[in-house]
């Protein structure tokens, strides 16, 4: 099974520092609705899973993730700020929490809101996107967005499996 696309993800690059547009990613990369949530709501459920196929689709998907959240670094970098563990809310600095997790264990509203996680992440960074001129920025979230819209498929099927 293939947990996000086969094409190979841009190189990380800027066409100028973008203090604004790093504080939006930095969002992105540790905010509520973000790539370290996602891996952390992923390795919880694959804890929480006595499926063992299950187990190996949350962990493949949950790798992902962590190339997101490494590529998101590396670009939140370039742009000009340090890539803390934490997100810009009205312009003070929000650290990384574990509340952030959903720690659902109900497996059907699990997958029902994994599947809402990776369609506002995907707004976010069309969001984004709108918000920057800057051709290497976009394309490298466009990237990341063909795989979390795979990751919509999986958990869909998922989810259709249990009705």
């Amino acid at each position: 099974m293939q947990y996000g696309m086969n094409i190979p993800y841009p190189d990380v690059k800027v066409e100028k520092k973008d203090i604004e547009v790093a504080k939006e990613i930095l969002n992105a990369y540790a905010g509520r609705i973000s790539e370290d949530t996602a891996i952390h709501n992923y390795v919880f459920q694959m804890m929480m899973q006595d499926n063992e196929e299950l187990k190996k689709i949350l962990e493949g998907i949950s790798i992902v993730e962590m190339r997101h959240l490494e590529i998101l670094g590396k670009l939140i970098y370039a742009l000009g700020l340090t890539p803390l563990f934490a997100s810009v809310v009205d312009n003070r600095t929000k650290w990384f929490s574990g509340e952030y997790v959903n720690y659902e264990k109900n497996w059907c509203q699990t997958l029902k809101d994994n599947i809402f996680q990776e369609q506002m992440a995907i707004k976010n960074y069309e969001s984004i996107i709108l918000k920057t001129n800057d051709e290497n920025v976009k394309h490298i979230l466009k990237r990341i967005i063909l795989d979390e819209r795979v990751h919509i498929e999986i958990f869909t099927k998922l989810l259709e499996q249990l009705k």
